[in-house]
């Protein structure tokens, strides 16, 4: 098996069969990948979506936390590559073909694609042309500080969680923890960037939605910024990213004035909530049993 793809899921049942079906129709050789969603505890409808799949192997975890979930999956997968998305994601259809090509760097452990947006709109749209920047930038920076990474759409090679172990107890951001992990055990280089491996986030379908996670990483930084030793990019490093932006798009200025509006609105909403999270209690650091994600 070249492939295990692992989706872990909780209470996913608007988006959980789009997810499914895009992955049972990527344009990659049947008998060479397999297709392992894990439920955590959904109360839902999900495992029952899930089940109309013949071609999915379900899994349950009875421990709250996606990284537990997905270290489920990852006992049971047979694959040479462990390819990661979330259950409110849809790849696009070579998505598998592109990690197979990218991993034939065999200095790569960790392979990371593009998240774009449930919508193409023009706001939308700008600003997943700056994340996509920001990851090439982060990704290529050496700097281990900067270097995260998300299960969104990740890929590691099996061999890289034989020798430095599964996704530790983190109540989410487990991933990140683990990118930084893999940093310090090889270097900066064991993880690389690759734009067009692509997947959708079907739950970010408007600039209401964008902001949104924004409001939830920034409170999540509280939780796995010192566990991980990572930091979020400072002024100077997101003016360049924005720099970098509308050089590559080409942005008129008219366009650039508005990238520049949003991204402004989407930093107060992250610096917010950071505020918010290091002024109010302590978030665990372990799962919860029976807790919401």
């Amino acid at each position: 098996m070249d492939i295990s793809v692992i989706v872990p899921f909780y209470n996913e049942e608007g988006y959980v069969e789009q997810c499914v079906q895009a992955l049972l129709s990527q344009d990659y050789p049947k008998e060479r990948y397999e297709v392992i969603l894990v439920d955590n505890n959904s109360s839902d409808r999900s495992a029952e979506i899930v089940r109309r799949y013949p071609g999915i192997k379900l899994l349950s975890e009875g421990l709250q936390g996606d990284f537990a979930a997905r270290n489920r999956g990852l006992a049971a997968a047979t694959g040479k590559l462990v390819a990661f998305t979330d259950s409110n994601c849809a790849p696009e259809k070579d998505w598998l073909r592109g990690i197979s090509a990218a991993m034939l760097d065999p200095g790569l452990g960790i392979v990371l694609g593009r998240v774009q947006f449930a919508c193409d709109s023009a706001p939308l749209s700008m600003m997943a042309a700056y994340e996509s920047e920001k990851a090439a930038y982060i990704l290529s920076s050496n700097n281990k500080e900067i270097y995260v990474g998300c299960t969104s759409n990740m890929t590691v090679r099996k061999a890289l969680f034989d020798r430095i172990g599964p996704f530790s107890p983190v109540f989410r951001n487990s991933d990140i923890v683990f990118v930084r992990k893999a940093v310090d055990e090889h270097s900066c280089g064991v993880v690389g960037y690759f734009p067009e491996i692509s997947v959708r986030h079907l739950e970010i379908s408007d600039l209401r939605g964008y902001y949104r996670k924004l409001l939830t990483y920034g409170q999540d930084y509280q939780r796995y910024g010192k566990v991980a030793s990572v930091r979020p990019l400072n002024s100077i490093e997101r003016l360049g990213v924005f720099k970098k932006t509308i050089q590559n798009q080409r942005y008129s200025p008219g366009r650039s004035v508005l990238l520049f509006l949003l991204l402004s609105l989407g930093g107060l909403c992250y610096d917010l909530a950071r505020w918010r999270a290091n002024s109010g209690p302590k978030p665990p650091m372990e799962p919860v049993l029976g807790s919401n994600r």
